[in-house]
């Protein structure tokens, strides 16, 4: 597809039906027969029409396989989602511009490109376009001009999707031991869970901040404790039986 292709080219070229013939094209179009002529011949140029004259007939106009292709993806791109570009294009005319010409200068694209987002937002009727003298001009609709003040439409949900910020995430702790962060200073505050052991879990004010290691340390401490009473309980329960087995012995 040629880049050259504009606005102007693909509005003449849908204009353009199976009876079209070059002598009435201009009527077609509101234009003069010059200008009618010279944007049969653009088109002729671009590839997207040919010309079948007979003598002393009319000259009958057809649209190529490549202009056929234009209309195609023009029509394609209609269908496609309002997007940031049409937006802008909105704007644009929202602020007065109305020709091919000056909407171009403020938006740096290819001509291609914009002629199929302005087919696309005439299509969806945000504008629409007079056709006169072998100019273009444009102008809002009330949905285009209500969308240009609104903004770009679903904003609100775009936003809601958008991941939530990582620092607000809690770090995995282990089990038994809740995490919480202090909004204010940045410090991160330890809390024992409803399962959490109390000889395990560290007595401190509220809000006061934990170090981790000295967390894992209070845990290992209280485990070594029990352990040590535990081989306590097996020492004795071993001298008492073998004060009785001496006992017996001397009895005997």
């Amino acid at each position: 597809m040629p880049d050259e292709v504009n606005f102007v080219d693909i509005v003449a070229l849908s204009r353009i039906t199976p009876d079209t013939y070059a002598e009435k094209f201009g009527g077609m179009i509101n234009s003069s027969f010059f200008d009618a002529s010279n944007i049969l011949a653009t088109l002729r140029q671009k590839g997207l029409v040919d010309f079948t004259t007979s003598f002393p007939g009319q000259s009958a106009v057809t649209v190529t396989d490549l202009g056929k292709k234009l209309l195609s993806d023009a029509a394609a791109s209609a269908a496609v989602e309002f997007g940031h570009l049409d937006y802008e294009i909105l704007m644009q005319l929202s602020n007065g511009k109305r020709s091919i010409q000056d909407l171009s200068g403020g938006i740096n694209i290819r001509p291609t490109d914009l002629a199929m987002h302005l087919y696309k937002l005439g299509q969806q009727q945000y504008i629409t376009y007079e056709f006169r003298n072998g100019m273009v001009t444009l102008t809002l609709t009330e949905k285009g001009f209500v969308q240009a003040k609104s903004g770009m439409p679903q904003a609100q949900e775009e936003q809601a999707a958008q991941p939530a910020d990582p620092q607000q995430q809690a770090p995995a702790m282990p089990p038994g031991v809740a995490m919480q962060q202090n909004q204010q200073l940045g410090a991160v505050t330890i809390k024992p869970t409803a399962g959490a052991k109390q000889a395990a879990a560290p007595t401190n004010a509220p809000g006061q901040t934990v170090d981790i290691n000295q967390l894992e340390a209070n845990i290992k401490k209280a485990k070594m404790k029990k352990l040590y009473v535990m081989v306590a309980v097996v020492a004795v329960v071993i001298i008492a039986v073998a004060a009785a087995f001496m006992l017996k012995l001397v009895r005997l």
